[in-house]
């Protein structure tokens, strides 16, 4: 059993960091001290795009993290992130989870835009935060074929998203705002709102 345990939480974590280091080692990519990961991540990154990753970063299983033409990811110290979580950047974007942010298993960020989360926000499972929507209003188009409207969105600190939230393009998200797990948030809020719904309204403030 002590064996067991070893070989999980401390020996393959650390196998892995290291294969994934030398996988990926290149000018536009950057690991801090501390780097943990339960399986090599799925990283594809374009020549003239960024990845950095801070100290004491843990991945686990499965993670994809796609960096395309100019864009940037930046994963602060002290984030976990759990397995299928899936972030992309592409354009100019940038992407950014503060320190200690914490990101539940098969979140989606969606960055055709960019993307902040505050330090020491948690993001639940199944999470999708979306910076892009299709064009939709030429009828003698196809959807796929009209292109895509982007805007940013920014989750202050200490943000908690619940589970299988949706969040859209141009939100942003004051310091300590609670969005209750299922709801569509389309529109900002201020800090420390509680909100809620389909779409997102505000049901109280938290004291």
């Amino acid at each position: 059993m002590r064996i067991t345990q070893y070989y999980i939480r401390t020996f393959r974590p650390r196998f892995f960091a290291a294969l994934t280091r030398l996988f990926y080692a290149g000018k536009n990519v950057q690991f801090g001290t501390g780097f943990l990961c339960d399986s090599i991540p799925k990283i594809m990154i374009d020549k003239g795009a960024q990845l950095k990753i801070g100290n004491k970063v843990e991945l686990r299983r499965n993670v994809e993290i796609r960096v395309h033409q100019q864009s940037q990811v930046h994963i602060g110290s002290n984030v976990r992130i759990d397995r299928g979580v899936r972030l992309l950047s592409t354009n100019k974007a940038k992407l950014q989870l503060e320190d200690g942010v914490r990101v539940g298993l098969y979140t989606v960020f969606n960055g055709g835009d960019s993307i902040r989360v505050g330090s020491k926000s948690l993001i639940s499972g199944f999470v999708y935060l979306q910076t892009s929507m299709h064009g939709f209003k030429d009828r003698s188009q196809e959807v796929q074929n009209q292109g895509y409207d982007h805007a940013p969105i920014n989750l202050g600190k200490d943000c908690w998203l619940g589970t299988h939230v949706v969040v859209l393009p141009g939100v942003n998200l004051g310091q300590g705002v609670i969005v209750g797990s299922n709801a569509v948030v389309n529109k900002s809020a201020e800090d420390y709102q509680v909100i809620g719904g389909i779409p997102a309204k505000v049901l109280k403030e938290r004291t």
